[in-house]
């Protein structure tokens, strides 16, 4: 009986390990990849498929000698703006290309409307003055005082005792023609005649106005005589700018403002820096109008970035220009118009 049992279990552990040898894992020889040499030559090789580059929008310049300035502003926009897209100018309107998606026009032309309808897949964007509407084109709202205007305001809101002055070519595409009266309007829309509580008794701004070429020398003497009336806030058109002045303001310890960032180095007196931004105004129209408008008007961006006095320089007094700037584009505010009492 027990040699029987024995001899069962033996046959039983026999059986269990030929059921696992046949279960255990083999070793499976893989074939070598053949290489493009090893290949037939009717054996397709496969490639990669380059992704797709982004469209990139086509944008036409028309610019025109009868508005220098503003031509003068898009001219330098394209060199921020065309990095992202493709550009080219146009020497009139019957070298606008069919594939143009975007026309862009420093000056309205007469033939508006007709073009649109010549280019219906294109879009149109002209610069005009602030009420100017077109059907199924972009405005861009601009007029040439508005920059003088605001950059007096900014001075007068940080003057003490109101004195403060401009230093202002009087022959630049950028600050117009109307540059002068401008500037003392913005001013005086912040202080009424602007006349200081401690002599000497003059009526400010003072603006010291010369050709935009004038030497540092000239723009020296010129402030040195208006210092006499003790400015304590100015802002400085680019062409008025020189190591030496901008080192003579630090040593007076004159709070600055201007359309650019100050020299490296001299970033201590400065308020802030105020001027439009033409190349971002352009691609506020290209992402509205690729977010499906088609048409509208589109403020000039107004740029107001600090310095390193701007705890002088606050947030609301930012917010009084534009606010400003606002009645500015809605026509309740002129820049040729002195304003004699500053209301919230």
């Amino acid at each position: 009986m027990i040699r029987k049992f024995g001899t069962g279990l033996l046959c039983f552990c026999l059986s269990l390990l030929l059921i696992a040898g046949c279960n255990m894992p083999q070793k499976v020889t893989v074939p070598p990849t053949p290489t493009q040499e090893e290949l037939p030559e009717d054996t397709p090789v496969p490639t990669e498929t380059p992704t797709p580059l982004p469209v990139r929008e086509k944008l036409v310049f028309l610019l025109s000698d009868e508005v220098p300035g503003v031509t003068d502003s898009l001219s330098r926009a394209m060199e921020q703006v065309c990095a992202a897209y493709d550009c080219e100018t146009a020497a009139n309107e019957d070298a606008i290309p069919q594939d143009a998606d975007f026309v862009i026009f420093a000056k309205a032309p007469t033939a508006l409307s007709s073009l649109t309808q010549r280019f219906a897949s294109s879009r149109f964007i002209v610069v005009d003055e602030p009420s100017a509407v077109y059907d199924g084109v972009w405005t861009i709202q601009y007029d040439e005082a508005f920059l003088p205007f605001l950059a007096g305001l900014a001075t007068a809101s940080n003057a003490y005792d109101w004195r403060s002055a401009g230093l202002l070519p009087n022959d630049s595409l950028l600050w117009g023609s109307h540059a002068e009266e401008a500037f003392a309007n913005g001013a005086h829309y912040m202080c009424g005649n602007c006349r200081p509580s401690l002599s000497p008794y003059v009526e400010f701004p003072l603006v010291i106005s010369l050709p935009g070429d004038s030497s540092p020398d000239s723009w020296n003497s010129q402030f040195d005589e208006a210092q006499r009336n003790f400015i304590y806030t100015a802002f400085l058109s680019d062409e008025a700018i020189s190591e030496a002045l901008l080192q003579k303001m630090v040593t007076l310890n004159v709070q600055l403002l201007g359309v650019s960032a100050p020299p490296e180095g001299l970033e201590g007196n400065w308020l802030a820096t105020i001027n439009f931004d033409w190349a971002d105004t352009l691609q506020q129209i290209i992402s509205r109008t690729l977010s499906g408008e088609m048409q509208g008007t589109q403020p000039l961006i107004l740029s107001i970035t600090p310095g390193a006095l701007s705890e002088e320089f606050s947030e609301g007094k930012a917010n009084v220009l534009r606010r400003a700037y606002d009645l500015l584009l809605s026509g309740f505010l002129s820049p040729y118009t002195a304003t004699k009492e500053y209301t919230e």
